[in-house]
Parts: structure tokens; C-alpha cells; sequence
């Protein structure tokens, strides 16, 4: 079956000007949720603006005056952390902004986040929430180094709390087992940005080392997948698969639990992040946690379309939108994010959910990530196969 995307151009190269005379009217809004991001999130960022984790400034009482900076704070990596898409509820007025989320304990206490009392995780850190309580409409944490003295600790790790399905075969590598919560039962899916085997992430008495090198490993201690700081890592080449580029977000890469980069695009086989790198210099842009059913709490009634704002309140930290299919139909699709002979199954309830992680301003300044080479097409396959398209779900 051809697919809707309009005239795609078979040669790369082609010029901008032709390729944009080829395009049909089906082919821009066959997008996957990061372009309209982009679209909506235009005039927030030229303008140069982005909400806190909070939204509000923080109560005098809730500043940390006695910790400092950590060491070199802008040699660690990463320098920065940006959640694109799901908010968190104190945010208002709801709106596809960037979120800046902490990269250091200093700025985590001024900004709502709570350090948890359970051990430190020698392989993760630290573990903070947002607002300090467990539950469903925050679905994710973060992980930071101890405060040693008076000096902060940086960002460890990112974890992401599945409630309801996932793929059972992949408890125990890339998902741990059940543990409870007042709002039900959640498996955790982390991934580690600083190498406990190599340093102490529970050390109390000495801060970590700065200057540290990208580091990526998901599900460390079970899976221990890693993840390639850059587009020309070997590893990245030879096991995961070049899939679509979206402008603000880079190329996507994905790989099988069962065959690698040969993709069988089946729900319960797929490595549960997709990293996402820059068209320019090739370094990781961020990272997107998938899951194979929908995960929004969306209000039944709510119009399907990203941010609306009657569905803001259960946005519960997943991207902003209702899903995307898994049948490759318009407007938000899974396949989207991948290109030639893609068709996903397997998906519990027809839908995948995603969210968003990123380590760069991808949206503007000197990391904007504009896909170059793309002649205009978003989502840009570099082979020029796009996934064929149905008329419906």
C-alpha cells in the first residue's frame, strides 16, 4: 500500500525548495507528538521562557542557604535536564512548555522535589519526587549524589514508574518487579546517568568527581543495556536501528530484545527507551521511556488532541496527548518515530504512551535541533522510506 506521507524525495540531497513543491497536504500533519510540540512551544521559547519544575517561586522557608553549588556544577553531565511534554500539576497555566527540571539538590529543594527516606541506591543515587509522595499523577523521580558537607549533590539517574500494563517478559531485565503504592500496584524502569560500579553514588563523605563523561545505562543491575553517548558509537550502529528524525527532539534509534537492530516491531520486544541524537554534532539529545498501553489518565470526554486542557490535571508526567496508535494512521502514530517497513503489534490496548527526557535545549539557542538534511519533511528518514500509512485505525 503507498503511504500518505506525499512525495518523499529519494534522494537526500534534493533541494529544499523541490522537496516542499512534492509535499502533499497528508504529509505535515502525519507527525508524531513532538511536532506539535514544536509548533506550540514556538513563541514560549523564542521568547526565551520556561516554567520551573514548580511554576511558582518557592516559599523563603523552603531554600537550602546552607549548600552550595556542587564542584565545577557545569562540568558534570548532564549540565542539564528538560521534560518535554507531561507536566507536573502545580504548573499553570497548562501549556506545552519545557520544564527545567533540577540537576543538583539545591535547585530539586527549592523547587518541590523531596528526598525519599529509604537507602541510597548504590546504583542510582539518592531517590527525590516531586512533592515528596508516591503516587499515579507523578510518575517519574529522579536520583541525585548525597549532599556531602555543604556541597550538593548532582543528578544520578532518571526513573520512570509504570502503573497498570507492561510487557511481562521484560520484568526482571528492564523492569523490576511489582512493588505497591496507595494508588495500586507499579514497576520502575531507570536509567542510570553516572556509573555506580565505577564511584561511590552513595558516598557521604567525599562529593563526586566532576568533569564526568556521558553515561547511560538502562536498568542497571538487571538489563544493564547501554546506551551510546553518540550517533558513531560503534555499539550504537552495530545493535540499535536509525529510525526518524523530528525537529526539537533528533534522530531516533530503537532496538529488539530478540534481534536486535532487526527490528520486529513486536510491542513486548522492544527495548523500553528510544534515545534520540542531534543531526549536527551527532552527541545524545535525550532519551523518550515507551510504553506499550496508554498511560495518560485522560478524562472520558476530553477531545483527543494534545493539551487539551480539560486533560491537563492527569497529564501525570507522560507526553501531553492521548497516545499514539499503533496502527499507522493520522494524526499521532507510534511508527511515526521510525522509518521503511514499520508496523507495530502487540500493543495492549492498540496504543503506546511516551515520555520525554532531554539533556539540551533541543527547541532553541545553539542546540535547537532542526534535522539538517531533512528538505523539510519532519519526520525525515534519511533512507526516504516512511512507513505505509491506513486510511483509519
Amino acid at each position: 500500500m503507498a503511504n500518505s506521507y506525499g512525495a518523499i524525495p529519494q534522494d537526500p540531497d534534493a533541494s529544499s525548495a523541490s522537496a516542499k513543491r512534492e509535499s502533499s497536504f497528508n504529509h505535515k500533519p502525519l507527525i508524531v507528538l513532538g511536532i506539535t510540540l514544536v509548533a506550540g512551544l514556538g513563541l514560549i521559547i523564542r521568547s526565551g521562557y520556561f516554567f520551573d519544575s514548580a511554576g511558582t517561586s518557592p516559599p523563603p522557608d523552603a531554600l537550602t542557604d546552607s549548600i552550595v553549588a556542587p564542584t565545577d556544577p557545569a562540568k558534570h553531565w548532564p549540565a542539564g535536564l528538560f521534560k518535554i511534554g507531561g507536566i507536573l500539576p502545580s504548573v499553570a497555566p497548562p501549556m506545552p512548555a519545557p520544564q527545567e527540571i533540577p540537576t543538583d539538590t539545591i535547585n530539586a529543594a527549592t523547587k518541590g522535589w523531596v528526598k525519599i527516606d529509604k537507602p541510597c541506591n548504590p546504583l542510582l543515587g539518592e531517590e527525590w519526587l516531586y512533592g515528596g509522595e508516591r503516587s499515579l499523577n507523578i510518575s517519574a523521580s529522579v536520583y541525585f549524589t548525597p549532599e556531602v558537607g555543604d556541597v550538593a549533590g548532582v543528578l544520578s539517574a532518571i526513573e520512570v514508574q509504570y502503573y497498570g500494563y507492561i510487557e511481562e517478559n521484560l520484568v526482571g531485565t528492564y523492569f523490576s518487579e511489582a512493588k505497591p503504592s496507595k494508588d495500586g500496584w507499579y514497576h520502575t524502569l531507570p536509567i542510570a546517568l553516572r556509573d555506580g560500579k565505577a564511584e561511590d553514588l552513595c558516598d557521604t563523605d567525599t562529593p563526586v568527581t566532576p568533569e564526568n563523561s556521558p553515561y547511560m545505562v538502562i536498568s542497571p543491575g538487571m538489563a544493564n543495556k547501554i546506551v551510546p553517548p553518540t550517533k558513531d558509537s560503534p555499539e550504537l550502529i552495530s545493535d540499535w536501528k536509525e529510525g526518524a528524525c523530528i525537529q526539537g527532539m533528533g534522530f531516533h534509534w530503537a532496538t529488539d530484545v530478540e534481534t536486535g537492530p532487526n527490528l520486529t516491531y513486536k510491542a513486548e520486544n522492544m527495548v523500553p527507551i528510544v534515545p534520540m541524537y542531534s543531526s549536527v554534532d551527532r552527541t545524545i539529545n535525550g532519551i523518550f521511556f515507551m510504553a506499550t498501553s496508554r498511560k495518560q489518565n485522560w478524562p472520558e470526554g476530553c477531545p483527543g488532541k494534545p493539551f487539551a486542557p480539560c486533560a491537563a490535571p492527569g497529564l501525570n508526567m507522560w507526553d501531553g496527548s492521548p497516545g499514539l496508535t499503533q496502527v499507522n494512521a493520522p494524526h499521532f502514530y507510534m511508527c511515526s518515530n521510525f522509518c521503511g517497513d514499520c508496523q507495530f503489534t502487540g500493543a495492549e490496548d492498540g496504543m503506546f504512551t511516551t515520555m520525554h527526557w532531554f539533556f539540551k535545549n533541543t527547541f532553541s539557542g545553539p542546540d535547537q535541533e532542526k534535522c539538517d538534511g531533512s528538505n523539510g519533511y519532519n519526520p525525515y528518514c534519511r533512507s526516504g522510506k516512511y512507513p505505509a500509512m491506513v486510511a483509519s485505525p
